[in-house]
């Protein structure tokens, strides 16, 4: 994740710039490649989002 000044795509909570709700949480996010092997990472990054997403929904009233 970078700032979009350097050309990043998403913000910290993974948000695409330009957008309101629009979320990448792939490998496409790093600004560089991370590795020969990157799934560790990007399992990392799709468990921060789950955390990010849980954080902001709303709960539903019970029916």
């Amino acid at each position: 994740m970078t700032s979009r000044e350097l050309g990043g795509v998403v913000d910290p909570k993974l948000v695409v710039y330009g957008t309101a709700k629009l979320r990448v949480w792939d490998a496409s996010v790093f600004p560089m490649q991370i590795g020969t092997m990157p799934m560790a990472t990007i399992y990392a990054i799709a468990e921060k989002t789950a955390d990010i997403i849980k954080q902001t929904v709303k709960p539903c009233a019970k029916l």
